[in-house]
């Protein structure tokens, strides 16, 4: 990131309602006039039981350029059809060499087989305003969360995707979740 960053990326693009959105400029971008310079792919587990994609983005109108962090491997369920086809075109993929690591940006990291033992133990919480600090300056909109610890964990991709992990979008103060 630090490359890219250092080659004039400095804006921050985060999907928004399935569309690319420039925060700095609070509006979004043409999908299908953007130009993805880069797409990287980082891998770890067996079959890439987690991924993380970093894609290097030029807005032709603007010329501003931007990275886009897809640090949970899900833009392709969330996104419309045509920026995930940007998206996937020129993407390369190499191994992140991480998988005995036990923690990502500052949480436990719960893998497939842990979730296995015990699938209601974990949930997906969605835009909760007590998520802590996300290490690229960003903010998480989300994250993992277990239920018996009471703390919240980096869910592998595998686990993400998985129809039996709970959903928890944030209610609001004084709303009573599932949990």
């Amino acid at each position: 990131m630090q490359t890219f960053v250092a080659n004039g990326y400095d804006r921050e693009y985060r999907v928004k309602d399935g569309r690319l959105f420039d925060l700095e400029l609070g509006s979004t971008l043409d999908a299908c006039a953007v130009q993805v310079d880069a797409a990287l792919r980082l891998e770890s587990g067996d079959d890439a039981e987690d991924a993380s994609n970093i894609y290097a983005i030029t807005d032709p109108v603007t010329q501003h350029k931007g990275l886009l962090i897809d640090a949970f491997d899900i833009f392709d369920e969330t996104c419309h059809r045509d920026l995930v086809e940007r998206l996937l075109e020129r993407r390369e993929t190499t191994p992140a060499g991480d998988e005995s690591v036990p923690s990502k940006h500052g949480l436990r990291k719960v893998y497939k087989a842990e979730f296995d033992t015990d699938p209601e133990r974990y949930v997906l919480r969605e835009s909760f305003p007590d998520f802590p600090a996300c290490p690229f300056g960003g903010a998480f909109s989300i994250l993992g969360f277990d239920t018996a610890e009471q703390t919240y964990v980096w869910l592998v991709t595998s686990i993400i995707r998985d129809p039996r992990l709970i959903r928890i979008p944030y209610q609001g103060e004084g709303v009573i979740t599932d949990e």
